[in-house]
């Protein structure tokens, strides 16, 4: 089914972050974005969003901004399928947030017109999904008080960066917390900070520490080589490349010791995301749905993918500071420690002004 779109239009948002976020190396203190809307003749308004992040995605803000652009006058008619829909664009291939952008705006949309939401429209509504806190890094002078109050609002599954100079000093800190907080299940994420041999050094070091998994422990498809260790891995970046991506879900050893994938819809596009995470269901694997400091759009997406695979894990969905950067707006699924659905169809969520 085709529908004509009455209008499209395209806005930057950026702002201060209220304290720095992101990796141990690579600290963000503000974010920018592009948001997308497009009207049909019913006035039904899909939004999506476009937020590369500095350091982590290949493509910068400025390519998007283009791309979206270019595509933006050639959306006059769209169809329910989305997937064919994009491929009338084939210069979005390359960039997943700005695919990203239009898949969110589209699914939306067409969630809007169904009356059914963005996770039922894919073809799964679980009610909820656990969630985990991200209180920071364990190098922070203030880890063990931003733990505390992520207990205190209800979580029980806390993820903390790794990576810093001092992995001792690291461990000890972990160490510590695992004492003061029995209750707490721990993930860890490295960014690809350490080295293969570190890696597997440090994952069997870390055992009886209340360590679910340590994600993306080094860099790229170098963690395929990981194996079974004391404490299991997780891989994140490792799948933005879609040749690793391949390698990973379709070759055993390449998994040997995985037992999740992380999957960032902007780091991805939202529809390769979903897809990568019901292979790896279908392999075994659990799946974790979380940002990249994104916009409260992005959020409800990634909440929505999150709920549209069965099965998935915990995810890390938590109310973040890339908001910040965009005007405040409920995200009605983000509940604390739990995703839950939205009361409104399509995302659920409000119109940017």
């Amino acid at each position: 089914m085709a529908i004509r779109l009455t209008s499209r239009s395209l806005r930057r948002y950026e702002g201060a972050l209220g304290r720095p976020a992101g990796a141990v190396a690579r600290v963000s203190v503000a974010r920018s974005g592009l948001l997308l809307k497009i009207t049909d003749a019913d006035g039904h308004i899909g939004q999506g969003e476009a937020s590369p992040l500095p350091g982590h995605s290949a493509e910068p803000l400025a390519a998007v901004t283009q791309a979206l652009v270019d595509v933006i006058p050639r959306m006059g008619e769209v169809d329910d399928d989305v997937a064919g829909t994009l491929r009338r664009f084939p210069t979005l291939a390359t960039l997943p947030s700005a695919r990203c952008a239009v898949e969110v705006a589209l699914l939306d949309l067409w969630g809007q017109r169904q009356g059914t939401s963005v996770a039922a429209l894919a073809g799964h509504d679980a009610p909820t999904v656990s969630c985990n806190a991200q209180p920071g890094a364990l190098v922070d002078h203030d880890i063990e008080e931003r733990c505390a109050e992520a207990i205190a609002r209800g979580f029980t599954l806390l993820k903390l960066k790794v990576g810093g100079i001092d992995f001792t000093e690291e461990r000890n800190t972990l160490a510590h917390l695992h004492a003061r907080f029995p209750g707490v299940t721990w993930r860890l994420d490295a960014n690809g900070a350490w080295t293969l041999d570190e890696s597997r050094r440090r994952l069997d070091a870390l055992a009886g520490l209340g360590v679910a998994y340590v994600e993306q422990p080094c860099a790229g498809a170098e963690v395929f080589a990981l194996g079974e260790r004391a404490v299991p891995w997780a891989v994140d970046e490792a799948l933005l490349d879609a040749a690793h991506r391949e390698r990973f879900l379709e070759d055993a050893d390449a998994r040997r010791g995985c037992v999740a994938v992380v999957l960032k819809p902007m780091a991805l596009g939202w529809l390769t995301a979903r897809e990568t995470a019901l292979s790896a269901v279908a392999r075994g694997m659990g799946v974790v749905v979380t940002h990249m400091l994104d916009g409260p759009v992005a959020l409800a997406a990634a909440c929505e993918l999150a709920r549209s695979v069965p099965g998935a894990w915990a995810s890390g969905l938590d109310r973040h500071a890339g908001l910040d950067a965009w005007p405040r707006v409920d995200v009605a699924q983000a509940q604390g420690p739990r995703v839950g659905r939205a009361p409104g169809a399509g995302l659920g969520l409000a119109v940017l002004t």
